[in-house]
């Protein structure tokens, strides 16, 4: 079982290995990482793939890149390693079918399917493919006050409906997280609890729990580009910008303010960070959309009580 890295990101990839070798090293790597199953292809490269995972305090993340394959969850894995939790499969690349006890549903790149992992299921992918799991544990799910209905196993196809920009901005988040790592992922995965929520239809107020999460990833993604103005967040969110005030208020916020804010916090961390330790303020500053570097460290005094440089120098030990 490979260990996680310093950001606690577990990698596994069957590129390396012997070709015969390949199917029963990813389900034996799954057994330990995911869930149980059986992996066959007709590729004759045989399995060709890899997969991240990532465990945060409330939720888990699994990225996935390989070849054409299908994975079954046969009864006797169920059996031998039952999973308590719902998945939600966000399928960025290729096509994919999803056979189980009660149809079979057809999914292309920007899709998603909702499934229990303790029901029988085959799930295929006719193509080069790239997928997110995010995985919520039912214990979480019954802390949130989840319905009964909504704790039945059960399938959700996502495919055209207003439901499948927050599958993608939940999948973009997700693939943030793995950046950050655990230390830094907190807010991105109260972000895609949020739009797991909405997509699975959980939420018992979908519209603000969406366009809040929606609108807050396509900040995060952009902070350096300076024109994050509330006209160009709420044309991305899909709502006016009276809608896209509303929701920041109910946070004590607005989205200028929140926009201010994350700029400064995104700064603070790569000032902190020793991989930045050369960096120039100024292009720290231009990193996190501020035009200018005087205006910059003028709002990172008055919200930190010193300056940009300063902080560096006590975060670093270099003082």
């Amino acid at each position: 079982m490979p260990v996680p890295d310093a950001s606690g990101v577990r990698a596994f990839s069957t590129t390396a290995a012997p070709v015969q070798s390949r199917l029963a090293l990813w389900e034996e790597y799954n057994e330990l990482a995911l869930f149980g199953l059986r992996c066959s292809t007709l590729s004759e490269r045989s399995l060709v793939a890899t997969q991240s995972n990532l465990e945060l305090p409330r939720l888990r993340l699994t990225h996935i890149q390989g070849n054409d394959h299908v994975i079954e969850r046969a009864p006797q894995n169920i059996r031998r390693n039952p999973v308590d939790a719902v998945m939600l499969c966000l399928l960025l690349e290729g096509n994919a079918f999803f056979y189980h006890e009660a149809g079979c549903e057809t999914l292309s790149a920007g899709e998603a399917v909702v499934y229990d992992p303790n029901r029988p299921f085959m799930y295929g992918f006719s193509t080069d493919m790239r997928q997110v799991i995010v995985e919520v544990p039912r214990t979480v799910l019954r802390e949130d006050g989840a319905r009964d209905e909504y704790l039945r196993p059960r399938v959700l196809r996502i495919a055209g409906s207003p439901t499948a920009a927050h599958a993608r901005t939940a999948a973009s988040a997700a693939i943030r997280a793995f950046k950050l790592g655990q230390e830094g992922a907190a807010a991105l995965e109260e972000s895609v609890l949020g739009l797991f929520n909405v997509i699975t239809g959980k939420a018992m107020d979908p519209p603000s729990q969406a366009y809040l999460a929606t609108a807050r990833e396509f900040i995060d993604a952009r902070l350096g580009q300076p024109d994050l103005s509330a006209a160009r967040i709420a044309r991305a969110v899909g709502i006016s910008e009276r809608h896209l005030a509303r929701i920041f208020a109910a946070q004590d916020t607005t989205p200028a303010r929140f926009v201010h804010d994350a700029r400064l916090a995104r700064a603070r961390e790569l000032l902190a960070a020793p991989g930045f330790a050369h960096t120039r303020i100024g292009e720290v500053s231009v990193a996190v959309g501020f035009v200018s570097t005087a205006h910059f460290s003028r709002a990172f005094r008055r919200r930190y009580g010193c300056t940009p440089t300063e902080f560096r120098s006590d975060a670093l030990g270099t003082a």
